[in-house]
């Protein structure tokens, strides 16, 4: 059989190299080390193959990553750059490692250039004779596979598969954190452009809103009128400095209390707003709204009455006197 789920070697025998279980457990302990540390995918393997290809007297390697039900080649070694584009996509059950990343399993591909088997035509192609191909699994999340090959000789030993299985583990786990921290990334820099866009919007709305009030106040005609006029303008444009702080929360629903006073205390021209207290305190959006108005209200009030202007911020209720303190 060309395809093996385990190789079975004979055991016992006197051990020739009695340093190669503490050399292997060194090579473990630096692969892991550098493979956690790592911040590129393609290159850490690359890197990987460079610290153990003596060791093991390895030929090739072949690293896949799984995309939309298909493995694409994303690093490699010990090939030309004819079969490395020859390799370059495989279907899941196509070749070893499409088998092994269908299937889910280890396998050993011993015999190879004695097999005319046609799933292990493009090994047996490089000139390899043994192939071990590992699928990378993180829980049932499938990220790729991971193959290393020889020329020289036919199969790997139960050691060396056991040894290559550890450090796929590694490599597995690493390339997991990559996935999970570009989806982050990916998030952070879908959410920061949507507030962008927002914030961009909101602003020209408001700013409209503002403009076209103090277009009708210009015409407006009669004392009372024109002060209704003058107070929505300023009132809409104390909802457009708050909106600031609303929407740079992590979570939308809520706005921070200690920020969207000092955002209303920044629009204020008349009356310097100073806020003190709790900073850590938050509201529903649509009561910080109401709240921002309010507080504007009170400095209007404050204004002409020539009075200092505070907010403290406390938790359960804000206290307020004579002095907005």
């Amino acid at each position: 059989m060309a395809l093996e789920q385990q190789v079975n070697i004979p055991k016992g025998g006197p051990v020739l190299d009695p340093d190669l279980p503490q050399r292997r457990l060194a090579l473990v302990a630096e692969a892991a080390e550098r493979l956690l540390a790592a911040d590129d995918p393609a290159r850490m393997v690359d890197e990987l193959f460079a610290l153990i290809q003596t060791e093991l007297r390895l030929d090739v390697f072949f690293n896949y990553r799984l995309e939309e039900n298909r493995l694409l080649l994303e690093a490699h070694g010990g090939l030309t750059p004819e079969e490395a584009v020859a390799g370059a996509e495989l279907e899941l059950g196509q070749a070893v490692c499409g088998c092994a990343a269908r299937d889910r399993q280890r396998f050993h591909v011993t015999g190879v250039q004695k097999s005319d088997d046609p799933l292990v035509a493009f090994v047996r192609q490089v000139g390899l004779d043994a192939y071990a191909c590992t699928p990378l699994l993180h829980g049932d999340t499938l990220i790729g596979t991971l193959g290393f090959g020889r020329r020289w000789a036919d199969r790997f030993t139960d050691d060396e598969l056991r040894f290559l299985h550890t450090l796929c583990h590694f490599v597995e786990l690493a390339k997991y954190r990559f996935m999970v921290e570009q989806k982050l990334r990916t998030g952070f820099e879908q959410r920061n452009r949507l507030l962008s866009e927002l914030n961009h919007r909101v602003r020209n709305a408001l700013q409209l809103a503002v403009s076209v009030v103090r277009l009708e106040a210009a015409s407006a005609r009669g004392e009372a009128f024109l002060n209704a006029l003058n107070r929505a303008v300023e009132r809409i444009e104390v909802i457009a400095s708050a909106h600031r702080p609303i929407y740079a929360s992590e979570d939308f629903s809520i706005v921070n209390i200690f920020d969207l006073l000092g955002a209303v205390g920044e629009a204020a021209t008349d009356q310097k707003l100073t806020v003190t207290g709790a900073r850590d305190v938050n509201l529903p959006i649509e009561q910080g709204v109401a709240l921002a108005l309010l507080v504007h209200t009170a400095l209007a009030e404050s204004s002409a009455a020539n009075e200092p202007a505070t907010v403290e911020v406390v938790r359960g209720h804000a206290r307020r006197g004579r002095r907005l303190s």
